[in-house]
């Protein structure tokens, strides 16, 4: 334990600070100004939870507006140390609650962001070049654990990210790869190279090797640079060719916590001499409580660990989606699904089929279409809805769902015989209405 005790300049994680607050704050005036929070947090009628969130209140339209605005302040807040630990946890439980409001929106990016805001509301991260603390970045030591617990966390995102990769569909068939770059036809200058059958192939190995190995060559300082150039590169090169929001951007601002210590002291040095900044001589060296010590390890094992959780499950973890979620599985499949329920009165036989869109909006009828436990919930909804607004008694609930994964014809998802207003969500084990995956 001495090795996580050793002292080390806090100027790392200042930099982890002030990048990720205004990150943070971009990330929610872009919500509003997009439009979003009304769109989709207000407008629908319905929204999917995750399991066990279904008690989390939903607050109206002008509280919602206020906690997107809160979360601004707060980004704000961490970027300049102001107020620190208040605004670290304000941003940590309003980003929170925001995105388990609706399961649509999940996006693997949006829970490394809660993750880095809980990490950071945990680390003294402002004891320096802060607002709360004006000191010089050169003169305050924290132990060790500190800066190796965003590291790490780094490692196991890219890691877990390669490691879902070494499957037939990357490896192999170069899906869904193929299907994306084979619509890149109109690219600019590169539209018909990327549209070349021998390119997927190349692409898919080379994403798998590098998100397996490029956490390890950033911990390594004689491979550092050239390490973090292959990140610009990668992350530029994914988000000119697919849509895949702010993940490239917050990797490449964030993995910059990778570098040095001197290159850190130099950079925010630089940076207080230009705009004649007047910084503290105090000298400050942090010790490790007994309590941040094991949240911080718990914390890396639980990281370690949660992604595998797939492997407790029977069946194709890209069809069922039974840990697929929280596990770093980024850019793995392309699906596409159509979802009719039936929704059959108990006692008299009477059926209604169900226009979706009648209760959910575009994106939501999208991604429910492929998600058991969206159609699930849905269905269980759909008996709610009918038994107390269409007077049904005792209502079945029957559902039809093709679903193509990674280009192949569509299947039938769901058993269409089952009364799914009977069947519950478990976390535990497969559900027996979910019919089986059919590689061929």
């Amino acid at each position: 334990m001495l090795a996580l005790d050793q002292p080390k300049s806090i100027a790392p994680l200042i930099s982890l600070r002030i990048i990720f607050g205004l990150i943070a704050c971009w990330l929610s005036l872009r919500m509003l100004l997009l439009g979003w929070v009304d769109k989709f947090y207000i407008q629908p009628q319905f929204a999917f939870r995750l399991w066990g969130t279904h008690w989390l209140p939903e607050l109206p339209a002008t509280a919602l507006y206020a906690c997107f605005f809160l979360m601004a302040a707060a980004g704000l807040g961490i970027a300049l140390g102001y107020k620190y630990k208040l605004s670290a946890g304000t941003f940590f439980a309003c980003f929170t609650y925001v995105e388990l409001l609706d399961l649509t929106h999940y996006l693997n990016h949006y829970y490394l962001v809660a993750l880095l805001a809980l990490l950071l509301w945990i680390l003294p991260a402002h004891r320096a070049f802060s607002l709360d603390y004006p000191i010089s970045v050169a003169l305050v030591k924290v132990p060790a654990l500190y800066i190796w617990t965003p590291r790490l966390l780094f490692v196991l995102v890219y890691f877990f990210a390669g490691l879902a990769k070494l499957q037939s569909d990357w490896l192999v068939l170069a899906q869904p790869l193929r299907i994306w770059l084979g619509q890149l036809s109109d690219f600019p200058i590169f539209g018909p190279l990327l549209c070349k059958s021998w390119l997927p192939p190349i692409f898919a190995y080379f994403g798998a090797a590098f998100d397996l190995s490029i956490g390890f060559f950033l911990l390594w300082s004689k491979s550092r640079k050239y390490a973090y150039f292959f990140v610009i590169c990668f992350h530029l090169a994914t988000a000119a060719l697919f849509y895949i929001g702010i993940f490239p951007y917050l990797m490449m601002a964030c993995t910059t916590i990778f570098f040095s210590s001197r290159f850190h002291e130099k950079i925010i040095t630089t940076f207080a001499k230009n705009f004649n900044l007047t910084l503290s001589k105090l000298k400050l060296e942090l010790v490790l409580p007994p309590f941040q010590r094991y949240f911080l390890l718990s914390f890396l094992l639980f990281q370690a660990l949660f992604p595998l959780r797939h492997h407790l499950y029977a069946g194709n973890v890209l069809w069922q989606e039974q840990g697929f979620r929280f596990s770093w599985m980024v850019m793995l499949v392309e699906k596409r699904g159509y979802a009719q329920f039936k929704v059959v009165d108990g006692q008299t036989g009477k059926m209604s089929w169900v226009n979706n869109l009648d209760h959910l909006n575009e994106k939501q009828e999208l991604m429910m279409a492929y998600q058991p436990d969206m159609l699930l919930q849905f269905a269980h909804y759909l008996a709610n809805y009918y038994q107390t607004e269409e007077g049904y008694q005792n209502p079945e609930v029957y559902l039809d769902a093709q679903v193509s994964l990674n280009g192949r014809p569509s299947q039938r998802l769901v058993d269409p015989q089952v009364n799914l207003a009977q069947e519950k969500a478990d976390l535990f084990s497969s559900p027996s209405w979910l019919l089986p995956f059919n590689r061929d």
